[in-house]
């Protein structure tokens, strides 16, 4: 849709932008003769080569998966699934184990559940769960940590546990947030056939790939820098500590935004700097409180879910980053 396309030349833009400021800095300390002293280039270019080529081969799968989708699946059929219940919102919350998109396209059919009258709280969930659910980034996950089951399982329970906490509280909302759809909401169906569907089929996967590329790689390249940054290996009590190595990671995943097949790579980069909890919550939150909802959410969903629900994620995700350092590293702070 035209809103989506616009959001996505604000990304492209933004890292355009980032890409630019990161290369006047380097040519700075380059100038400065303090470059080599700060910055270990050997480890940053294999860093990046690794992050860059083990990820490549999801976000193509995911980007193709998400485009047949889009073309031969209709989005009426997956609605009628959902209903206002219990039930309904678990069937909502693991509909990502069959729909693997990121969260901008979850939000996108999050429009047409809300269009075809379900609840915005069944809608939320969904949109919580499905970017961390769907098996492209289930099995991204598991490869990016080199076959760590216990990654796979922590990312995925937290992901359910966040995503029908935050829709139960969201429902006590829903009655006085209905009536702003009322407005007419355009979404447009795909009408190809035969041919011409496998021409939609590609265009659209060409597209995701041109959406998430540049900025997959800003950030791969931001985490390689980060690996090869003597000072900050020379700070380890704090990217190591409970607490402030989650806030900081939390921060990290709402601005890069990585696409959900994508974020597991550059996660798991920054194992041996951030305390487990932390990383944790960078998968979290890159999915949920990212720029991109942060953009598109206000056009599914009424301004009190916005502030509510995401107020609720900020906190379940700390929350759960905490438990998960207190029980793989022994304490709270």
């Amino acid at each position: 849709m035209a809103h989506d396309a616009v959001v996505g030349t604000k990304l492209r833009a933004a890292t355009l932008f980032a890409l630019i400021a990161l290369g006047v800095l380097l040519i700075g300390l380059n100038e400065t003769g303090t470059l080599y002293k700060y910055l270990d280039f050997h480890a940053i270019h294999h860093m990046f080569q690794s992050i860059v080529w083990d990820a490549i081969p999801f976000i193509v799968i995911g980007a193709v998966v998400s485009a047949l989708i889009e073309t031969y699946i209709s989005k009426e059929n997956l609605s009628a699934l959902l209903s206002d219940s219990i039930l309904g919102r678990i069937a909502a919350t693991l509909l990502g184990l069959a729909l693997p998109v990121c969260d901008c396209g979850a939000i996108s059919v999050a429009r047409t559940f809300r269009r075809k009258g379900v609840s915005e709280s069944i809608a939320f969930s969904f949109v919580l769960a499905t970017p961390t659910l769907n098996l492209v980034t289930l099995v991204a996950t598991f490869v990016a940590f080199h076959s760590g089951w216990q990654w796979l399982l922590m990312r995925a329970g937290w992901a359910i546990v966040i995503a029908m906490v935050a829709g139960l509280i969201v429902h006590f909302r829903d009655d006085a947030l209905t009536e702003k759809w009322g407005q007419a909401i355009h979404i447009h169906a795909v009408h190809h056939k035969g041919l011409k569907k496998l021409i939609h089929v590609g265009d659209h996967s060409v597209s995701e790939l041109f959406a998430v590329g540049p900025f997959f790689v800003a950030s791969a390249m931001l985490a390689a820098i980060a690996q090869g940054l003597w000072p900050i290996r020379g700070i380890t009590a704090f990217t190591q500590h409970s607490v402030w190595s989650i806030l900081l990671l939390m921060a990290l995943g709402s601005v890069l935004s990585l696409c959900s097949a994508a974020d597991a790579f550059v996660a798991a980069s920054l194992t041996s700097l951030f305390s487990p909890g932390a990383v944790l919550a960078f998968l979290l939150m890159g999915q949920t409180v990212d720029i991109r909802n942060l953009v598109l959410m206000p056009k599914v969903f009424g301004k009190g879910t916005f502030i509510l629900g995401l107020s609720v994620v900020v906190v379940l995700i700390f929350a759960l980053a905490l438990t998960t350092n207190r029980l793989m590293i022994g304490g709270w702070v």
